[in-house]
């Protein structure tokens, strides 16, 4: 999207696969790390209906853009977020939009 102050529309994309993700892989560790506190929670459940930018999630949440971003870079590199789009603010700033990756997550001790 490339005019000012637009935003994506809601795409869900509903899916029946479940991410599993076992004790001993390294992404086990990243989604523990990403999901630690319950801001980096609040970020996540944020992000799950619609997509938002940085500035919006820190403003429901009650916490600062820097902060949100530290929370959304860990939760991207976990793939629990996804950068979804990018919007522009009405100065013309271009800003990403964030959105809770549509899946359902298992962690577990036992090897599949």
């Amino acid at each position: 999207m490339h005019a000012l102050s637009t935003r994506p529309e809601p795409t869900p994309t509903p899916t029946d696969e479940t991410r599993v993700i076992e004790f001993d892989d390294d992404a086990f560790g990243d989604v523990l790390a990403a999901i630690h506190s319950e801001t980096a929670r609040e970020i996540l459940l944020s992000v799950r209906d619609e997509p938002l930018t940085a500035s919006e999630i820190a403003d429901r949440v009650d916490t600062s853009v820097q902060n949100a971003s530290y929370h959304l870079r860990k939760l991207v590199d976990a793939e629990l977020v996804r950068i979804c789009d990018n919007v522009y603010s009405e100065k013309g700033c271009e800003m990403k939009c964030y959105r809770a990756v549509d899946t359902a997550l298992l962690l577990t001790t036992e090897s599949r």
